[in-house]
């Protein structure tokens, strides 16, 4: 049985499985043509199936058929766990909506699979290792895969068994279960320990085509246990689920649905071939003494499964621990080094009101008096106060040609941002209109400023915005000056800081208190190398982790305020300001975070026989004009910036929330709601990345059935009969790690080579 097979068994569970077709313009034989799509159907069942998909994407990212190491050893196979989880239901992803990471999260897994004969079963003994939420775990895994999923059985014959351990113990499991379709149903169980989450699934079909089940999920929501109950049927049209409380009817035709992208992969137009970054990111492995520990180093970071890097001192380079390329066919080594803090630069970039036109940006302000009658916003969102994160755009077009329009309002919390959106208002109030405007806009990657012009705002008026790029200590790109006076930190507040106190200032407290200008001309200065920010000997990094608990306004790391690369000077004549002013117009600034998670800290690598910095490509904007037509809504016919990380990361698309129940947009406040791209870049889209045209296609989706309202009174759904199965239960569960069970994996095996053999499915 093909281990790529597997996979098809959760997208069947979700009554739908995508084979898309694409354009031909380039060669056949081209990435752009033969790299596979993958979809899923993302339904309010998800939240207990999602670990089946999760696992099974695993599986298939080891590519156990395609390794040519069937019968021949075992090998090191490594899976970007940030991508699984996306098709794991739980919505998502690297590569899609603003403000998503594009981080790549590898686990590792050691792989024997073997099958005596054609007519035998195929067996796979698998020993994984992941770091989950900062905890380092081992895995345990055989699968056991008789014959591949076709018309009847729909799921194949196979068993899968798995038990989590935290790493190096074998005495209490953090979770563990089986998927098991030997039988008539395919059964489902997983338990796990920490959480008390519990999750069981029956399911029964006669063809790929009909079939029903039911699923009983135990899960933890803020501290609480929450229960939940499905039943579902499905036929070759329609698909029908209750929770008991709630009986929806679906309609199954993919033309109907609403499709959601996590993934894009950009290729040439020309040639078909698929473009990345010139200094993408690649496979590590670490060397620590007899422990190693495989990683991804990227524009975003260094991460290593296992290796907690936080918990070593900053160094340059970090002594005893050595790094090796795992591309094929380089042996390059490489020097770590660490400092625990991280500078980012800001660049400007222009545009103009009428490009922003229709696109939505956030500005903090008092609106008071500032709409039409006259005080709508206040009106349109009860009581709150004027001052609001509110939600606003320029508008060339239509009713309120040349005017700004608020149609909602933000609020965050340390769960996020909700919008909450309203009917366009627009604004009239001449102090608005005339005033310098600060905010922030999705779709033009971050902070964007609007300057006065002594007059009302017309669609030619100039608009910057920033975006940002690390800088690698020691870089040769990196300033060695750097200067200060707006929230400073300094050698006295970072030692006060350090102690861990309580309501203690990590800034220099005559900078806090100063914005845009020193009255007093006072300032900070540093200097910045490959020890990071400093002030004379003295880094300007908090280690200790106390402090961050008890200030929790900084519980994500301190960041500064503005750093420039030229000394201050005089504020201009006419100026209301005195003393000494930031720059008015900058063309670039800085800003220093420091904290005790990752995030917060800088590492890079260096050439061990040459001391080079490596350097990884910082995201690039694409301009990207929507097409028209009523599936892309309000946004039909603009123009917004995607962000390219490389191939498979484009972000940048924006979004709402949609009802996991019923599968219909709602407002991002309604709780238990599912944040999803607004829409999807059509297969064959095209853009261009520099000189470099691009066309695009979807590499994994989600897709969510049309809603055709209650089960039980739709006719397209009333004939179908809900019944409860009867579930699975934890007597099925084994222990692969203990040799008394009779799933045991053996001795974990040696590769043939430290060299990942498989990456992300793809065999090297």
């Amino acid at each position: 049985m093909k281990n790529t097979q597997l996979h098809q068994i959760t997208a069947f569970f979700f009554t739908l499985l995508l084979c898309v077709t694409t354009w031909a313009a380039p060669p056949a034989t081209s990435p752009y043509v033969t790299d596979p799509q993958n979809a899923y159907v993302q339904d309010a069942t998800s939240q207990g199936i999602g670990n089946v998909n999760m696992i099974l994407c695993i599986m298939n990212a080891m590519n156990v058929s395609g390794s040519g190491m069937l019968n021949k050893g075992s090998y090191i196979a490594l899976v970007d766990m940030n991508k699984c989880k996306a098709q794991g239901g739980g919505g998502g992803s690297t590569s899609t909506s603003s403000g998503a990471s594009a981080s790549t999260n590898f686990m590792t897994a050691l792989v024997d699979a073997t099958r005596a004969s054609s007519t035998t079963p195929m067996i796979s003994n698998i020993w994984m290792s992941m770091t989950e939420q900062g905890v380092a775990q081992d895995i345990y895994i055989k699968v056991t895969a008789t014959s591949s999923p076709s018309d009847v059985p729909p799921y194949g014959v196979f068993r899968m068994d798995y038990i989590g351990f935290p790493a190096g113990t074998t005495a209490t499991a953090n979770m563990n279960g089986y998927i098991d379709s030997s039988s008539s149903t395919l059964q489902y169980y997983e338990t796990e320990t920490s959480s008390g989450r519990l999750t069981q699934l029956s399911m029964s079909a006669g063809s790929t085509t009909t079939g029903s089940g039911s699923m009983h999920v135990m899960a933890n929501n803020n501290g609480t246990m929450i229960p939940a109950d499905y039943n579902f049927y499905f036929n070759s049209n329609n698909f029908r689920r209750s929770d008991l409380t709630n009986d929806q009817c679906f309609d199954r035709a993919l033309a109907n649905a609403d499709k959601s992208v996590w993934q894009y992969g950009t290729y040439n137009a020309n040639d078909g071939t698929r473009v990345d970054m010139t200094n993408p990111s690649f496979q590590v492995l670490a060397t620590q003494g007899a422990n190693k520990y495989y990683g991804y180093a990227s524009y975003y970071g260094i991460n290593f499964q296992g290796l907690d890097v936080t918990s070593i001192a900053d160094a340059s380079p970090i002594s005893g621990l050595t790094v090796t390329d795992q591309r094929p066919n380089n042996t390059t080594t490489y020097n770590l080094s660490k400092v625990g803090g991280k500078l980012t630069k800001w660049t400007k970039n222009t545009t103009t009101l009428g490009a922003m036109d229709g696109i939505p940006f956030t500005f903090f302000g008092d609106m008071t008096n500032q709409t039409t009658a006259p005080n709508a916003v206040l009106t349109a969102i009860g009581t709150g106060g004027s001052f609001q994160n509110w939600q606003m755009q320029w508008n060339s077009n239509g009713a309120n040609a040349g005017k700004f329009t608020v149609n909602g309002v933000q609020s965050c919390s340390n769960t996020g941002c909700n919008t909450t959106t309203f009917t366009d208002v627009p604004v009239v109030g001449s102090n608005f209109n005339t005033a310098a405007i600060s905010g922030w806009s999705n779709s033009f990657g971050g902070s964007i400023n609007i300057p006065s012009a002594g007059r009302a705002h017309i669609a030619g008026d100039s608009v910057s915005y920033f975006t940002q790029s690390l800088v690698i200590p020691g870089s040769a790109s990196a300033p060695t000056t750097l200067f200060c006076l707006s929230n400073c930190p300094d050698v006295a507040s970072i030692a006060a800081a350090n102690t861990g106190a309580a309501a203690t200032s990590p800034f220099n407290a005559t900078t806090a208190n100063q914005w845009f200008n020193a009255p007093t001309n006072v300032n900070v200065s540093y200097t910045f190398g490959s020890n990071g920010l400093m002030i004379g000997t003295t880094p300007m990094t908090i280690t200790n982790a106390t402090y961050f608990t008890n200030n929790t306004m900084y519980s994500f790391g301190v960041q500064s305020g503005n750093l420039y690369d030229t000394a201050f000077t005089a504020c201009p004549g006419g100026s209301p300001f005195t003393g000494l002013c930031q720059p008015s117009d900058p063309a670039a600034y800085y800003t220093w975070q420091t904290g005790t998670n990752q995030w917060s800290q800088s590492l890079w690598l260096t050439n061990a026989a040459t001391s080079a910095v490596i350097a990884f490509d910082p995201p690039q904007n694409v301009s990207y004009t929507i097409p028209t037509g009523t599936t892309y809504g309000t946004w039909a016919g603009k123009t917004i910036m995607l962000q390219f990380n490389g191939f498979g990361n484009l972000q940048g698309i924006p979004g709402h929330c949609v009802n996991p129940v019923d599968n219909t947009v709602v407002t991002c406040s309604t709780p238990n709601v599912r944040y999803v791209p607004e829409f999807s870049i059509p297969d064959a889209g095209t853009m261009t990345l520099g000189s470099t045209p691009l066309i695009v296609k979807a590499l994994n989706a989600e897709i969510r059935l049309k809603n055709l309202g209650p089960g039980n009174a739709t006719p397209a759904c009333s004939g179908m009969t809900l019944a409860t199965q009867p579930l699975p239960s934890a007597s099925g569960l084994h222990n692969m790690s203990n040799p008394t069970d009779a799933f045991w994996l053996g001795n974990k095996a040696t590769p043939a080579s430290s060299t990942p053999k498989v990456i992300d499915g793809v065999v090297q």
